[in-house]
């Protein structure tokens, strides 16, 4: 038996990529299972109750020597725990490379918006006898993982294959509005309730390695009601205090990200924080909530620029 994980804390692409792939294997005769490495996010919750599918089994730990596929990430402080104790035969992923093997494997990176991009390719660009077939609810699963990563196409990260690529798998699914669907996921996305403010944090959660540095963590709330975080400022600012010295952190960060407006705002741990950040970006101050208009990815524009500073 081999296992699909995506990252922790997972989110609606990795999710979505991993399932269909256990489902694109499977077709090719293999023995595979994907699991999930945490609670889903009201998103997915939503994606999955309109299309009918059944969630994943979690897994906090996979038996030792067991051979896995990494999907949607590729750093171990992103994965599975026992992570060092498990046989990896294969990487799909859209994010920087940082793992290390200690043998040659099958490597599937490229810079798109979205892992299920790149799962869609498989099925897309098969076009041979008896090849595995998308069905219309993996397509609208797919679907669903890409309008998720790149929000709708506002991301930077979005290249025009990854639109094209919608367009492709929309001809398999059929929704008939694709706007109207994607802000019904940023709505159900947004809709967190009375969460505790750790598990707010944590909702979307990644801890980074730079050059030189202890790790660096970093929350982010993609939302539609960014009111809601602002809300809750101060018992954030103090979470991420508590945070930082429990995980031995260099610094601690949570992103309020307005998928509709592309506004970005951050709150830090601490002035230390605060003050690289600031150096790094100039934001604007207003009221303690560091402010940038037109930057809205974690990935391409907030990462690469603290791993330049260090590395410098």
């Amino acid at each position: 038996m081999k296992y699909i994980i995506g990252h922790q804390n997972p989110d609606t692409d990795t999710i979505c990529s991993a399932l269909v792939y256990e489902d694109y294997l499977t077709q090719k005769g293999e023995e595979v299972k994907a699991y999930a490495l945490g609670h889903l996010n009201n998103e997915t919750k939503f994606v999955f109750e309109k299309f009918g599918v059944k969630a994943p089994d979690h897994v906090h730990e996979i038996p030792k020597n067991s051979e896995i596929i990494l999907l949607d990430h590729n750093e171990e402080t992103h994965s599975i725990h026992n992570i060092n104790e498990l046989d990896i035969i294969e990487i799909i992923d859209h994010h920087r490379v940082k793992i290390e093997t200690d043998k040659p494997i099958k490597i599937h990176i490229e810079p798109l918006g979205s892992s299920c991009s790149i799962i869609a390719k498989k099925y897309l660009e098969a076009g041979l006898p008896n090849s595995p077939i998308l069905s219309k609810e993996n397509a609208s699963l797919l679907l669903a993982g890409i309008i998720s990563d790149t929000l709708y196409f506002r991301s930077p990260t979005t290249t025009q294959e990854d639109k094209d690529i919608a367009e492709k798998l929309n001809e398999i699914a059929q929704i008939e509005n694709l706007e109207k669907f994607s802000l019904e996921m940023f709505n159900a996305k947004s809709d967190l309730g009375d969460i505790e403010v750790e598990e707010l944090i944590r909702l979307d959660y990644k801890v980074y390695d730079f050059k030189g540095t202890k790790d660096f963590g970093f929350g982010l709330m993609e939302t539609t009601t960014k009111d809601y975080g602002f809300n809750r400022k101060d018992e954030i600012i103090t979470k991420l205090k508590e945070i930082k010295e429990k995980d031995n952190l260099q610094g601690a960060y949570f992103m309020i990200i307005d998928i509709l407006k592309e506004e970005f705002y951050i709150l830090c741990a601490d002035k230390e924080d605060s003050e690289l950040f600031t150096e790094l970006f100039n934001p604007q101050n207003q009221n303690g909530i560091l402010f940038i208009n037109n930057l809205i990815s974690r990935k391409k524009q907030i990462i690469p620029v603290f791993q330049n500073h260090f590395e410098k």
